[in-house]
């Protein structure tokens, strides 16, 4: 990454302003869970001990001491200090901030991860619909037996379920595994043609 000197106390401040915690952990793979709890990423955490503070508090892990703003967070996810860490937040989350100096070849990138971005916000939002419908038609009919698609509700439920979950953990990931993908739009036909 180049030299962000660019950036603006007012960049930082909007930064902050769009951007809640629990937003900010879950696009990077996340689930903050009832309570405002998650799986700290920064020591390996099996039980969630970091808490996401609601108002847009930050985030403070309990058992590793780690703690601070949507911006400190994603330094220490990733490495960075907190002027790229700022960068990065307002290129994933398609933030305006200043980019004074910035040469053809970085607008033109910052514009293709600003699209990627948009992209899998896009298939998220779908394949999550698509498979969590799918999941309430099995779920009635494993609670029918007559249901001719009782079979497949036993068979299926739990595989749904576990691709919800994948999807929900690492979207990009799921988006970039053709046979996932082609899965979805089977099952979109299929839950198209359910009751016929």
């Amino acid at each position: 990454m180049r030299s962000f000197r660019s950036l603006t106390r007012e960049d930082y401040a909007e930064v902050k302003s769009r951007l809640s915690m629990e937003k900010v952990a879950e696009f990077y793979g996340y689930q903050v869970k009832r309570g405002g709890v998650c799986l700290c990423p920064f020591h390996n955490d099996i039980h969630p001990s970091m808490k996401i503070y609601p108002d847009d508090r930050g985030f403070y892990c309990w058992v590793c001491g780690k703690g601070g703003d949507v911006i400190r967070f994603t330094a220490l996810l990733f490495g960075l200090t907190d002027r790229e860490a700022c960068r990065k937040l307002a290129e994933d989350f398609s933030i305006p901030v200043t980019h004074e100096g910035e040469t053809y070849r970085e607008r033109r990138e910052r514009q293709k991860r600003q699209e990627r971005h948009e992209q899998l916000q896009k298939f998220r939002k779908e394949a999550e619909k698509i498979l969590s419908g799918y999941r309430i038609l099995l779920c009635e009919a494993a609670r029918d037996p007559s249901s001719a698609h009782f079979v497949e509700a036993l068979q299926e439920l739990s595989v749904v379920e576990y691709r919800l979950e994948c999807l929900r953990e690492n979207p990009a990931e799921y988006y970039a595994d053709r046979k996932a993908v082609r899965k979805l739009g089977e099952i979109q036909k299929r839950t198209a043609g359910w009751n016929k």
